[in-house]
């Protein structure tokens, strides 16, 4: 700032002084006309930090997912196949996933980095700290590989999951209808109530402790314990269906997508 009051003075314009110079130079480059000297603030590095580390945590979610969800005992979903990527030598079936592997190292790193930056913060001593800016740089500048590295990958494994729908509803079937249990306590409890409020719940839960203990399916003992006439086939059946328990699943959906979308032209 000493700098550019000299030659503010040695203009000899009245166009604002030094501060006037940072904020001609800021709107050549492009950048924010800074409040004070930012020597001493580092709290842009550490948002920038925090920014990087909240993006590999979300993606780091994603490839979580994927790696539980692409393992053999689910089998739900698959990455997208690439030429020699995630093949095994000696098991010409296996498929690694890498995309989702390497998301998740690259997120469980980022913790790391972020916590150099607020320590060398924390430890900013003076106008120009020794070694607090110097050490920065170094977790910043793999935050930025990181998170860089992290978006793409991501991107690529969004763009070619495979979704295998046969698979999950295999898995449903695992269960049955003891997954909607919720929906089956509040529609049924109700029906069994015999005039006393609340006293049809210890009759539903007794059903599915029943079929949990390896008797009659949910099915047939609801069948039996509640009259046709209160519950029709056809809705004990789209009852008993998870497809018909997504809640708000797809307006949170368009919800969503709807918000991103005026995000990104904003």
């Amino acid at each position: 700032m000493a700098a550019l009051t000299s030659v503010a003075e040695a203009k000899g314009k009245n166009d604002g002084g030094a501060l006037g110079l940072a904020a001609q130079l800021a709107e050549r480059l492009g950048l924010a006309d800074p409040v004070a000297p930012w020597q001493t603030n580092r709290l842009p590095m550490t948002a920038l930090a925090a920014a990087l580390a909240d993006v590999l945590a979300a993606a780091g979610k994603v490839a979580n997912d994927v790696l539980l969800l692409s393992r053999p005992e689910f089998g739900e979903l698959s990455e997208p196949r690439a030429e020699g990527r995630g093949v095994s030598s000696a098991m010409p079936q296996k498929q690694n996933p890498v995309l989702s592997v390497l998301i998740r190292s690259a997120a469980l790193a980022a913790p790391g980095h972020l916590a150099q930056v607020q320590a060398a913060a924390a430890g900013a001593i003076d106008e120009r700290p020794d070694g607090s800016w110097h050490v920065e740089w170094q977790a910043l500048r793999q935050l930025l590989r990181l998170a860089g590295g992290a978006a793409a990958h991501l991107a690529e494994l969004a763009g070619g999951l495979q979704v295998h729908i046969d698979r999950m509803q295999q898995n449903l079937a695992i269960t049955g209808p003891l997954v909607v249990s919720e929906k089956i306590m509040a529609a049924v409890a109700p029906l069994l109530d015999a005039g006393t409020p609340g006293a049809g719940k210890p009759k539903v839960q007794a059903l599915v402790n029943e079929s949990l203990g390896g008797g009659a399916p949910l099915a047939d003992l609801l069948r039996r314990a509640v009259p046709e006439e209160e519950l029709p086939d056809t809705e004990l059946k789209a009852l008993l269906d998870p497809a018909n328990y997504l809640g708000q699943n797809n307006e949170l959906i368009d919800r969503i997508t709807g918000h991103f979308a005026e995000w990104s032209q904003a």
